[in-house]
């Protein structure tokens, strides 16, 4: 699975939000989209899944345009954890994340061990007959990553994925997207997180995608000063730890 973005070009009610923006997710990269706040991040996301239509250029996954595949088509191959979703749905966990098998033909007993299986790794397998509005943000939130699970797509796109989290369960999220090992394209704000956990990224600003590599060679000093109007220093340290002895233990 690859996704390849060739000068995006996207407005909203006439006014230019992102300008021709050129993106590459491997297959079982974890690549993040990182830049200050109105930069253009979540629009451009936005328009990789189908809820905008670029304006110029090319989105493909697979070399299939993704504006041109059937809708049906786009849900198997394309995974979304939104930013924003009602947080007022009166459905239990178990129907929130059965949505995710939407795309395909209905098996009960396969569809039932799939979102079984997400729920589980998301940690909240108990959860099943909760209902979803009662839940607070950030098991919402590990709720809808688990819907996106049960869908078995191989690409990922996350709009601020820890968002409602503690610094835990931001952690806990962000290692096991990680390993899920599919192409993952996740908009994040941290940047210590980003160059931890991810094996490239893409710096936006000002709807403009103005570099991009592995974060080492790319979250530099006078980068972040640049693009954030802020003075960085540049420290190498452990930032996730998982205990063997605690599976469920992490170190800050």
């Amino acid at each position: 699975m690859k996704l390849d973005l060739r000068g995006v070009s996207v407005g909203v009610d006439g006014h230019p939000i992102v300008h021709g923006a050129d993106l590459v997710v491997d297959d079982g990269e974890f690549v993040a989209l990182v830049g200050p706040n109105g930069c253009g991040k979540s629009t451009l996301l936005r328009t990789i899944y189908r809820a905008l239509r670029p304006a110029a250029g090319l989105i493909a996954v697979d070399g299939d345009d993704v504006h041109r595949l059937p809708a049906r088509q786009a849900a198997r191959r394309i995974a979304v954890v939104a930013q924003e979703t009602p947080a007022d749905l009166d459905f239990t966990v178990a129907e929130i994340v059965a949505m995710g098998r939407t795309p395909y033909r209905p098996d009960a007993s396969a569809d039932e061990k799939l979102c079984a299986g997400a729920l589980d790794r998301v940690g909240l397998a108990h959860y099943t007959d909760r209902v979803f509005a009662t839940l607070s943000g950030g098991e919402k939130q590990r709720v809808l990553l688990a819907r996106a699970l049960a869908q078995e797509t191989r690409l990922l796109l996350l709009d601020e994925p820890t968002s409602h989290l503690d610094i835990r369960h931001q952690l806990e999220l962000l290692h096991l997207v990680r390993e899920l090992g599919i192409a993952t394209l996740a908009v994040l704000h941290d940047l210590n997180q980003a160059a931890a956990f991810c094996d490239r990224l893409y710096v936006m600003d000002a709807g403009r995608i103005v570099a991009g590599g592995p974060p080492g060679e790319v979250l530099t000093p006078e980068l972040i000063s640049r693009v954030y109007g802020v003075r960085a220093v540049r420290r190498t340290q452990l930032v996730f730890e998982r205990l063997a002895d605690d599976p469920l233990t992490d170190e800050v």
